[in-house]
């Protein structure tokens, strides 16, 4: 490989990288409420992690005075569900449980020398 190419590879590496984490962080997760409601596909696109900030106001709000029985609802890619504002934080945890160690791995594969071929290489990645 010339060294011009070698250039236009390493200098183009930190945004394919990026790209790459910001798809798969928006892939989203499932969540099992462990009842009747069972199992929900939580979304994580940007417009959804908007939408998860004014919920997470909320339920902070609620938890903040003590309310432990208040409903918001949200809605899923299963549909329509009723949180609390501890069921919330719950999902939080599993988001963060999911989300997390895509960042980490986005930031290994960034300090990878030489970069790897294809940062869409599933062994790359949780």
């Amino acid at each position: 490989m010339d060294d011009i190419h070698e250039e236009i590879i390493r200098a183009e590496f930190p945004a394919l990288v990026v790209a790459e984490r910001d798809r798969r962080l928006a892939m989203g997760f499932d969540y099992d409420f462990q009842d009747e409601r069972g199992v929900h596909r939580i979304s994580t696109t940007p417009a959804d992690m908007a939408g998860w900030d004014e919920v997470t106001k909320l339920a902070t709000a609620l938890s903040a005075t003590g309310d432990t029985v208040s409903k918001i609802t949200i809605l899923t890619d299963t549909g329509s569900v009723q949180v609390t504002a501890q069921e919330w934080h719950q999902i939080l945890i599993a988001a963060g449980a999911f989300r997390q160690p895509i960042w980490q791995a986005s930031f290994v594969i960034r300090a990878m020398d030489p970069p790897p071929v294809d940062v869409t290489d599933d062994t790359l990645w949780p």
